[in-house]
């Protein structure tokens, strides 16, 4: 349930198509690259060099290269993050293009010679800044795996009353380090319960806010005739 699908579009994809697939799958877990080609530079064994357009699922591979990067963790941000190999990309799109294929839910590459540069990394949900971040989804995935991994070791002990308070303890170390890496931002309200439905189930409950990416800067200049 937390795997991701990365997807390039296949050559020919116009904008208007692309957006509606993008609008039509409408998935925090679904994260599609344009445009859809690149022309790719290659070297042959005496040196010369032949350039081939390819389509937009070698940007959708190149950019899983780069979120994968153990450089990297969940929280580092998408946008401005910089894909190699491509001399360019195949379809260029202008600034009101660009925008007009993000804010449907698609994350838009642009040339950056000698790089392709994510302009704006995004989900195909829009709804709202914690659907449509990619990191803020990769963040939750984090906080579930290591929250198994934390809490396997209660699974078949015998439930005593100490064991709830050992679980909130538990947790709160996760969310530490978790705090301390820099990929939650701060956390709260910790809690483990016996199940008032069935004795042999402790239920647990926390809240959290994830790191998230700084993606605009708002500049306000005051004009004067002296200060």
């Amino acid at each position: 349930a937390e795997r991701t699908a990365i997807v390039g579009a296949s050559a020919g994809t116009d904008i208007s198509t692309a957006i509606n697939l993008a609008k039509s799958i409408s998935n925090t877990r679904f994260r599609m690259v344009y445009p859809d080609s690149a022309i790719v530079p290659v070297s042959d064994s005496i040196g010369d060099v032949r350039e081939f357009l390819v389509d937009g699922t070698y940007l959708a591979s190149a950019l899983v290269g780069n979120r994968v990067s153990p450089n990297r963790d969940v929280a580092s941000p998408w946008t401005n993050s910089q894909l190699v190999g491509f001399s360019q990309l195949g379809r260029i799109l202008d600034a009101v293009e660009q925008n007009q294929v993000s804010v449907n839910g698609v994350t838009v590459l642009s040339d950056q010679a000698p790089f392709v540069r994510v302009r704006h990394g995004l989900t195909t949900d829009m709804t709202n800044v914690l659907t449509k971040t990619p990191t803020v989804i990769q963040i939750a995935d984090e906080v579930q795996k290591q929250s198994r991994a934390v809490l396997e070791r209660f699974i078949g002990v015998k439930f005593l009353p100490g064991i709830l308070s050992q679980v909130e303890g538990r947790m709160s170390q996760m969310f530490i380090g978790l705090v301390n890496a820099q990929i939650v931002a701060g956390y709260t309200g910790i809690s483990a319960n016996v199940s008032a439905d069935d004795p042999t189930v402790a239920e647990i409950e926390a809240y959290y806010s994830p790191v998230f990416p700084l993606l605009y800067l708002v500049v306000t200049f005051n004009l004067r005739s002296s200060v």
